[in-house]
Protein backbone atom coordinates (compact mmCIF):
# COMPACT_ATOMS: atom_id res chain seq x y z
CA UNK A 1 0.00 0.00 0.00
CA UNK A 2 1.16 3.35 -0.81
CA UNK A 3 1.63 5.57 2.29
CA UNK A 4 2.61 9.84 2.24
CA UNK A 5 3.29 11.65 5.03
CA UNK A 6 0.23 13.70 4.50
CA UNK A 7 -3.30 12.99 2.63
CA UNK A 8 -5.31 16.21 1.90
CA UNK A 9 -9.34 15.66 1.69
CA UNK A 10 -10.68 18.18 -0.81
CA UNK A 11 -8.70 20.77 -2.92
CA UNK A 12 -11.15 23.97 -1.70
CA UNK A 13 -9.21 27.11 -0.37
CA UNK A 14 -8.40 25.46 3.21
CA UNK A 15 -6.80 21.92 1.42
CA UNK A 16 -4.85 23.88 -1.55
CA UNK A 17 -3.71 26.86 1.49
CA UNK A 18 -2.56 23.99 3.72
CA UNK A 19 -0.38 22.11 0.77
CA UNK A 20 0.87 25.00 -0.22
CA UNK A 21 2.32 25.56 3.26
CA UNK A 22 3.43 21.91 3.46
CA UNK A 23 5.22 21.99 -0.35
CA UNK A 24 8.58 23.09 0.81
CA UNK A 25 9.30 20.32 3.64
CA UNK A 26 10.37 16.93 3.19
CA UNK A 27 6.81 15.19 4.18
CA UNK A 28 5.17 13.62 1.17
CA UNK A 29 1.78 15.15 0.81
CA UNK A 30 -1.31 13.84 -1.67
CA UNK A 31 -4.51 16.74 -2.38
CA UNK A 32 -7.85 14.23 -2.79
CA UNK A 33 -10.51 16.13 -5.24
CA UNK A 34 -13.38 14.68 -6.03
CA UNK A 35 -14.27 16.98 -8.77
CA UNK A 36 -12.39 17.37 -12.29
CA UNK A 37 -11.38 20.45 -10.91
CA UNK A 38 -10.95 22.51 -7.85
CA UNK A 39 -13.52 24.86 -6.91
CA UNK A 40 -16.53 23.21 -7.74
CA UNK A 41 -18.42 25.02 -5.49
CA UNK A 42 -21.74 27.38 -5.38
CA UNK A 43 -20.82 30.12 -3.64
CA UNK A 44 -21.35 33.85 -3.70
CA UNK A 45 -17.96 34.31 -4.10
CA UNK A 46 -17.01 37.24 -1.89
CA UNK A 47 -13.60 37.62 -0.03
CA UNK A 48 -12.77 39.97 2.27
CA UNK A 49 -9.62 42.31 2.46
CA UNK A 50 -7.84 39.51 5.37
CA UNK A 51 -9.08 36.66 2.61
CA UNK A 52 -6.92 38.60 0.32
CA UNK A 53 -3.99 39.58 2.10
CA UNK A 54 -3.49 35.94 3.41
CA UNK A 55 -3.92 34.26 -0.30
CA UNK A 56 -1.76 37.27 -1.69
CA UNK A 57 -4.11 37.04 -4.68
CA UNK A 58 -3.14 38.34 -7.81
CA UNK A 59 -5.78 41.12 -9.88
CA UNK A 60 -6.05 38.87 -12.76
CA UNK A 61 -7.80 36.14 -10.49
CA UNK A 62 -9.89 38.82 -8.81
CA UNK A 63 -13.23 40.14 -10.49
CA UNK A 64 -14.32 42.87 -8.83
CA UNK A 65 -12.43 45.57 -6.01
CA UNK A 66 -15.53 46.69 -4.00
CA UNK A 67 -15.39 50.05 -3.26
CA UNK A 68 -19.52 50.89 -2.79
CA UNK A 69 -21.50 49.16 0.04
CA UNK A 70 -25.00 49.23 0.44
CA UNK A 71 -27.06 48.16 3.59
CA UNK A 72 -30.58 48.48 3.53
CA UNK A 73 -33.28 47.59 6.33
CA UNK A 74 -37.17 47.15 5.87
CA UNK A 75 -37.32 51.23 6.60
CA UNK A 76 -33.65 52.44 5.70
CA UNK A 77 -31.04 52.53 3.33
CA UNK A 78 -26.96 53.21 3.93
CA UNK A 79 -24.97 53.69 0.55
CA UNK A 80 -21.07 54.39 1.62
CA UNK A 81 -18.46 55.29 -1.04
CA UNK A 82 -15.31 54.15 0.65
CA UNK A 83 -11.56 55.09 -0.11
CA UNK A 84 -10.41 51.29 -0.40
CA UNK A 85 -11.44 48.03 -1.18
CA UNK A 86 -14.01 46.60 1.64
CA UNK A 87 -15.00 43.16 -0.61
CA UNK A 88 -13.39 41.63 -3.66
CA UNK A 89 -14.99 38.92 -5.31
CA UNK A 90 -13.99 35.78 -7.35
CA UNK A 91 -14.51 33.09 -9.63
CA UNK A 92 -14.36 29.87 -7.07
CA UNK A 93 -12.63 27.86 -10.13
CA UNK A 94 -10.33 30.47 -11.21
CA UNK A 95 -9.06 30.65 -7.53
CA UNK A 96 -8.80 27.17 -7.08
CA UNK A 97 -6.61 26.95 -10.50
CA UNK A 98 -4.84 29.74 -9.41
CA UNK A 99 -4.19 28.15 -5.83
CA UNK A 100 -3.17 24.45 -7.66
CA UNK A 101 -0.54 26.47 -9.95
CA UNK A 102 1.18 27.23 -6.88
CA UNK A 103 1.47 23.22 -6.25
CA UNK A 104 3.45 23.29 -9.76
CA UNK A 105 7.00 21.52 -9.68
CA UNK A 106 7.03 20.84 -5.81
CA UNK A 107 6.53 17.65 -4.21
CA UNK A 108 2.53 18.06 -3.64
CA UNK A 109 1.23 15.44 -5.70
CA UNK A 110 -2.81 16.03 -6.48
CA UNK A 111 -4.72 13.57 -7.83
CA UNK A 112 -8.52 14.61 -9.45
CA UNK A 113 -11.78 12.77 -9.56
CA UNK A 114 -10.28 10.80 -6.56
CA UNK A 115 -13.53 10.78 -3.91
CA UNK A 116 -12.72 9.44 -0.77
CA UNK A 117 -15.36 6.87 0.18
CA UNK A 118 -14.37 4.94 3.56
CA UNK A 119 -11.69 5.81 6.26
CA UNK A 120 -10.38 3.46 8.06
CA UNK A 121 -7.31 4.05 10.73
CA UNK A 122 -4.63 5.02 8.93
CA UNK A 123 -5.64 4.49 5.37
CA UNK A 124 -8.54 6.00 3.23
CA UNK A 125 -10.18 4.28 0.44
CA UNK A 126 -10.35 6.08 -2.96
CA UNK A 127 -13.41 5.66 -5.19
CA UNK A 128 -14.26 2.28 -3.02
CA UNK A 129 -11.25 0.00 -4.18
CA UNK A 130 -8.01 1.79 -4.10
CA UNK A 131 -6.77 2.05 -0.41
CA UNK A 132 -3.67 4.90 0.51
CA UNK A 133 -2.16 5.14 4.06
CA UNK A 134 -1.57 8.13 6.05
CA UNK A 135 0.33 9.58 8.59
CA UNK A 136 -1.82 12.65 9.10
CA UNK A 137 -5.20 13.17 7.36
CA UNK A 138 -6.77 16.97 6.52
CA UNK A 139 -10.26 16.95 6.13
CA UNK A 140 -10.76 19.91 3.75
CA UNK A 141 -13.79 18.58 1.71
CA UNK A 142 -16.79 21.15 2.91
CA UNK A 143 -19.65 20.60 5.03
CA UNK A 144 -20.25 17.19 4.05
CA UNK A 145 -17.70 16.17 4.71
CA UNK A 146 -17.01 12.49 5.50
CA UNK A 147 -13.44 13.05 7.51
CA UNK A 148 -16.33 14.67 9.85
CA UNK A 149 -18.54 11.95 9.60
CA UNK A 150 -15.57 9.53 10.57
CA UNK A 151 -15.00 11.63 13.19
CA UNK A 152 -18.58 10.95 14.51
CA UNK A 153 -18.66 14.64 14.95
CA UNK A 154 -22.64 16.07 14.20
CA UNK A 155 -23.30 19.36 12.64
CA UNK A 156 -26.38 21.00 13.76
CA UNK A 157 -25.62 24.24 12.85
CA UNK A 158 -26.14 24.66 8.67
CA UNK A 159 -27.00 28.30 6.81
CA UNK A 160 -29.64 26.93 4.40
CA UNK A 161 -28.87 29.73 0.79
CA UNK A 162 -30.45 30.14 -2.45
CA UNK A 163 -29.11 31.79 -5.10
CA UNK A 164 -29.57 33.10 -8.88
CA UNK A 165 -26.83 33.93 -11.02
CA UNK A 166 -28.69 37.02 -13.25
CA UNK A 167 -26.83 38.29 -16.21
CA UNK A 168 -25.53 41.53 -16.58
CA UNK A 169 -23.31 43.81 -18.91
CA UNK A 170 -20.92 45.42 -16.98
CA UNK A 171 -21.88 44.75 -13.47
CA UNK A 172 -20.94 47.42 -11.50
CA UNK A 173 -18.43 47.45 -8.30
CA UNK A 174 -21.22 47.24 -5.98
CA UNK A 175 -22.03 45.25 -3.22
CA UNK A 176 -25.83 45.31 -1.17
CA UNK A 177 -27.00 43.61 1.64
CA UNK A 178 -30.88 43.40 2.86
CA UNK A 179 -31.98 43.06 6.25
CA UNK A 180 -35.45 42.51 6.17
CA UNK A 181 -36.92 40.14 9.04
CA UNK A 182 -40.45 39.68 7.37
CA UNK A 183 -38.26 37.37 4.99
CA UNK A 184 -34.86 36.36 6.35
CA UNK A 185 -35.38 36.38 9.94
CA UNK A 186 -31.86 37.18 11.14
CA UNK A 187 -30.14 36.73 8.07
CA UNK A 188 -29.95 38.69 4.94
CA UNK A 189 -30.03 38.89 0.74
CA UNK A 190 -26.68 39.84 -0.55
CA UNK A 191 -26.23 41.30 -4.37
CA UNK A 192 -22.38 40.46 -5.58
CA UNK A 193 -21.09 41.49 -8.70
CA UNK A 194 -19.10 39.18 -10.67
CA UNK A 195 -17.55 39.48 -14.54
CA UNK A 196 -21.03 39.34 -16.26
CA UNK A 197 -23.55 38.10 -13.73
CA UNK A 198 -25.05 39.62 -10.18
CA UNK A 199 -24.80 36.88 -7.66
CA UNK A 200 -27.93 37.27 -5.87
CA UNK A 201 -28.91 34.99 -2.91
CA UNK A 202 -30.07 34.83 0.63
CA UNK A 203 -29.82 32.37 3.40
CA UNK A 204 -30.85 31.65 6.96
CA UNK A 205 -30.02 28.92 9.49
CA UNK A 206 -33.00 26.22 9.00
CA UNK A 207 -34.12 25.40 12.56
CA UNK A 208 -35.59 28.87 12.23
CA UNK A 209 -36.15 28.96 8.26
CA UNK A 210 -36.87 26.46 6.63
CA UNK A 211 -35.09 25.57 3.33
CA UNK A 212 -38.90 25.58 1.38
CA UNK A 213 -39.81 28.53 3.48
CA UNK A 214 -36.46 30.51 2.52
CA UNK A 215 -37.06 29.56 -0.96
CA UNK A 216 -40.08 31.15 -1.02
CA UNK A 217 -39.74 34.24 0.84
CA UNK A 218 -36.53 34.99 -1.57
CA UNK A 219 -38.77 34.62 -4.48
CA UNK A 220 -41.20 36.76 -2.75
CA UNK A 221 -38.30 39.26 -1.85
CA UNK A 222 -36.86 39.17 -5.51
CA UNK A 223 -40.57 40.08 -7.06
CA UNK A 224 -40.26 43.00 -4.77
CA UNK A 225 -36.84 44.36 -5.54
CA UNK A 226 -37.76 44.30 -9.52
CA UNK A 227 -34.74 41.18 -10.26
CA UNK A 228 -35.61 39.21 -13.54
CA UNK A 229 -34.58 35.74 -12.90
CA UNK A 230 -36.08 34.61 -16.44
CA UNK A 231 -32.36 33.78 -18.03
CA UNK A 232 -30.99 33.36 -14.30
CA UNK A 233 -29.02 29.96 -13.45
CA UNK A 234 -30.26 28.90 -9.67
CA UNK A 235 -28.13 27.58 -7.57
CA UNK A 236 -29.07 26.22 -3.82
CA UNK A 237 -26.16 25.31 -1.11
CA UNK A 238 -25.39 24.42 2.49
CA UNK A 239 -22.71 26.27 4.97
CA UNK A 240 -21.80 24.69 8.06
CA UNK A 241 -20.50 26.64 10.90
CA UNK A 242 -20.65 24.17 13.87
CA UNK A 243 -17.01 24.23 15.09
CA UNK A 244 -16.17 22.15 17.57
CA UNK A 245 -12.60 21.83 17.42
CA UNK A 246 -10.12 21.50 14.48
CA UNK A 247 -7.51 18.47 15.78
CA UNK A 248 -8.63 15.18 17.02
CA UNK A 249 -5.46 13.07 16.95
CA UNK A 250 -3.33 12.42 13.59
CA UNK A 251 -6.86 14.09 11.72
CA UNK A 252 -7.71 17.59 11.02
CA UNK A 253 -10.18 19.65 9.90
CA UNK A 254 -10.52 22.29 7.71
CA UNK A 255 -12.78 25.06 6.39
CA UNK A 256 -16.37 24.46 6.32
CA UNK A 257 -15.48 20.32 7.51
CA UNK A 258 -14.79 22.46 10.93
CA UNK A 259 -17.88 24.16 11.04
CA UNK A 260 -15.77 27.30 10.21
CA UNK A 261 -18.13 29.58 8.29
CA UNK A 262 -19.79 32.69 9.69
CA UNK A 263 -23.17 31.70 11.27
CA UNK A 264 -24.13 35.68 10.28
CA UNK A 265 -22.87 36.08 6.86
CA UNK A 266 -21.91 32.75 5.63
CA UNK A 267 -18.18 34.34 4.68
CA UNK A 268 -15.86 31.24 4.70
CA UNK A 269 -13.20 32.07 2.87
CA UNK A 270 -10.72 33.47 4.97
CA UNK A 271 -11.71 31.66 8.20
CA UNK A 272 -10.70 28.30 5.79
CA UNK A 273 -7.17 30.33 4.52
CA UNK A 274 -6.30 30.73 8.40
CA UNK A 275 -7.61 26.65 9.25
CA UNK A 276 -4.99 25.56 6.32
CA UNK A 277 -2.13 27.23 7.72
CA UNK A 278 -3.17 26.48 11.08
CA UNK A 279 -2.87 22.82 10.17
CA UNK A 280 0.18 22.49 8.04
CA UNK A 281 2.05 24.58 10.89
CA UNK A 282 1.16 22.19 13.65
CA UNK A 283 2.17 19.15 11.51
CA UNK A 284 5.36 21.08 10.65
CA UNK A 285 5.82 21.77 14.57
CA UNK A 286 5.73 25.17 14.44
CA UNK A 287 2.31 25.92 15.76
CA UNK A 288 3.56 28.23 18.41
CA UNK A 289 4.56 30.70 16.25
CA UNK A 290 1.41 32.37 15.59
CA UNK A 291 -2.61 30.97 16.30
CA UNK A 292 -4.43 31.29 13.31
CA UNK A 293 -6.80 29.21 14.22
CA UNK A 294 -7.52 31.06 17.49
CA UNK A 295 -8.05 34.67 14.64
CA UNK A 296 -10.44 32.58 13.29
CA UNK A 297 -12.39 31.59 15.61
CA UNK A 298 -12.19 35.36 17.39
CA UNK A 299 -13.60 36.63 13.68
CA UNK A 300 -16.65 34.74 14.28
CA UNK A 301 -17.41 35.49 17.69
CA UNK A 302 -18.21 38.70 17.02
CA UNK A 303 -20.27 38.32 14.64
CA UNK A 304 -22.23 34.97 16.35
CA UNK A 305 -23.04 37.71 18.85
CA UNK A 306 -24.85 40.04 16.99
CA UNK A 307 -26.73 37.14 15.41
CA UNK A 308 -27.15 35.92 18.94
CA UNK A 309 -28.90 39.39 19.97
CA UNK A 310 -30.71 38.80 16.66
CA UNK A 311 -32.52 35.77 17.34
CA UNK A 312 -33.34 36.58 20.58
CA UNK A 313 -34.78 39.90 19.71
CA UNK A 314 -37.97 38.21 18.33
CA UNK A 315 -40.95 40.69 17.20
CA UNK A 316 -38.30 43.54 17.92
CA UNK A 317 -35.84 41.84 15.06
CA UNK A 318 -36.59 44.67 12.51
CA UNK A 319 -35.97 47.28 14.96
CA UNK A 320 -32.75 46.32 15.58
CA UNK A 321 -31.92 46.09 11.82
CA UNK A 322 -33.39 49.61 11.44
CA UNK A 323 -30.61 50.34 14.78
CA UNK A 324 -27.53 48.51 12.43
CA UNK A 325 -28.49 50.32 9.29
CA UNK A 326 -28.33 53.84 10.90
CA UNK A 327 -25.56 53.13 13.07
CA UNK A 328 -23.61 52.49 10.03
CA UNK A 329 -24.48 55.83 9.04
CA UNK A 330 -22.32 57.29 11.95
CA UNK A 331 -18.77 57.85 10.94
CA UNK A 332 -16.43 56.65 13.67
CA UNK A 333 -18.56 53.33 13.44
CA UNK A 334 -18.68 52.71 9.83
CA UNK A 335 -14.84 53.71 9.79
CA UNK A 336 -14.47 51.02 12.98
CA UNK A 337 -16.22 48.15 11.25
CA UNK A 338 -14.52 48.85 7.26
CA UNK A 339 -11.25 49.02 9.22
CA UNK A 340 -12.21 45.71 10.72
CA UNK A 341 -13.09 44.54 6.98
CA UNK A 342 -10.20 45.85 5.87
CA UNK A 343 -7.17 45.19 7.88
CA UNK A 344 -4.36 43.48 6.37
CA UNK A 345 -3.47 39.81 7.64
CA UNK A 346 0.12 38.49 8.22
CA UNK A 347 1.60 36.33 6.13
CA UNK A 348 2.77 33.22 7.86
CA UNK A 349 5.97 33.48 9.72
CA UNK A 350 6.03 37.56 10.31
Amino acid sequence: MTKYDVIIVGAGPAGLKCAQMLSNSALDVLVLEKDEVPGNKVCAGGITRPGISLLQLPDNVIEHKVVTVGFHSRHFHNLKNLSEPVMFTVNRKELGKWQLSLLKDTRVQFRNNARVTDIKNDSVIINKDEEIGFRYLVGADGVNSIVRRHLKLPIEKVLASVQYQIPVNNPESKIEMFLDAKYFHSWYAWVFPHRDTLAVGACADARYLTGKKLKDNFHRWLKKEGFDISNAKYESFPIGYDYRGYRFGNIFLAGEAAGLASGLTGEGIYQSVLSGQQIAMTILDKAGEKDYMQEATKYNHYQHKILNLSIRMGGLRSLLHDMIVLALKNKQLNRKITNNFSKKTDKPGE
